[in-house]
């Protein structure tokens, strides 16, 4: 893979992080360019047109040369991030911040990235306590109730099954269940692992990545309490808590869940596990496409994230 970045420099801060500078090359952002034209496409409403058949003309007279190269630069910058620090050689870990320093037409792009970076610590026997957990299979059932349940909820509801020709409605019920049983019990082992792991892993967490995680909590709590149809600050009126209040309650869970990221993600450095670039990719305009108000670089940072940790899941897995 070619790079496409220069003058890369790093700097240790306080906090177990670092700071990454740099610029990404004009000829690069260009190369970008269709890419981001098509993303605003999505964005953009246009009267007489529809969302992704505006003509290029028209949505760069609508939005302006500027935009489209912060788009390009988001873009670009996405594609290259964790190649940069790469780079560096610097073992970062959590969600990277990133900032564009500089931007204009005609000159590259500079931007900075702050990072937690990997403290100093050993890992457990991550082989030996994945094979004790993984390699106990324990037969799933189903028994009639369950099936009975579940038939009983469709007539309650009025529900018409999706069925394919020729397919008996209580043997995909069962089959259904079968997998989410499967599934279920798979989460339930790879919790296990995780939770011996941190048992037996000595670390110092960096305070950066347990606020990440507490911010990341509180985010999908208030949202919960949101699609309830519930307003947050009088939701906390009826905790009779704070904010800070309950951040302080889930301070110990926030603590667990960055250790556990810890343990994935030096995992992933020791067996040279990372998410495959197409797939990484593909999936990044999948989700644009059907979100195309997300930033196209957090969206990569967090697909790089989720795929990497599915990958390590798999390779514990396969220790049994």
């Amino acid at each position: 893979m070619s790079k496409h970045f220069t003058d890369i420099k790093s700097k240790t801060l306080p906090d177990s992080e670092v700071e990454i500078t740099g610029s990404i090359s004009l000829e690069f952002i260009n190369e970008c360019r269709k890419e981001a034209i098509k993303e605003l496409n999505q964005k953009v409403n246009i009267d007489g047109f529809r969302k992704g058949h505006i003509p290029e003309d028209v949505l760069i007279k609508r939005v302006g040369e500027m935009a489209i190269l912060e788009e390009s630069a988001e873009i670009a910058l996405g594609k290259e991030i964790y190649e940069v620090i790469k780079e560096t050689k610097v073992q970062a870990i959590g969600r990277p911040s990133v900032a564009i320093t500089k931007l204009a037409v005609g000159i590259p792009l500079e931007f900075k990235i702050t990072t937690a970076v990997e403290p100093e610590f050993k890992l457990p026997d991550y082989k030996k306590i994945s094979k004790a957990i993984f390699s106990k299979i324990e037969k799933i059932e189903i028994i009639d109730k369950e099936v009975e349940d579940v038939l009983e909820e469709i007539k309650k509801h009025n529900l018409k099954p999706d069925l394919k020709e020729g397919e008996d409605l209580n043997t995909k019920i069962r089959e259904n269940l079968l997998m989410e049983k499967g599934l279920r019990a798979k989460e339930q082992n790879r919790q296990k692992a995780l939770e011996q792991m941190i048992k037996e892993t000595e670390v110092i967490v960096p305070k950066i990545l347990v606020q990440a995680e507490l911010d990341r909590m509180m985010n999908q709590f208030m949202d919960d309490v949101s699609r309830a149809g519930l307003k947050w600050d009088e939701y906390l009126k009826t905790l009779k808590k704070t904010e800070d209040e309950v951040k302080a309650e889930w301070k110990e869970q926030a603590l667990e869940r960055a250790k556990a990221e810890l343990i994935v993600s030096k995992i992933a450095i020791e067996e040279k596990i990372e998410p495959d670039e197409k797939e990484l990719d593909h999936e990044a305009k999948h989700i644009l496409e059907h979100y195309p108000d997300a930033d196209p670089l957090r969206v990569r940072i967090y697909l790089y994230t989720q795929m990497r940790n599915q990958k390590v899941f798999e390779f514990l897995e396969a220790q049994k």
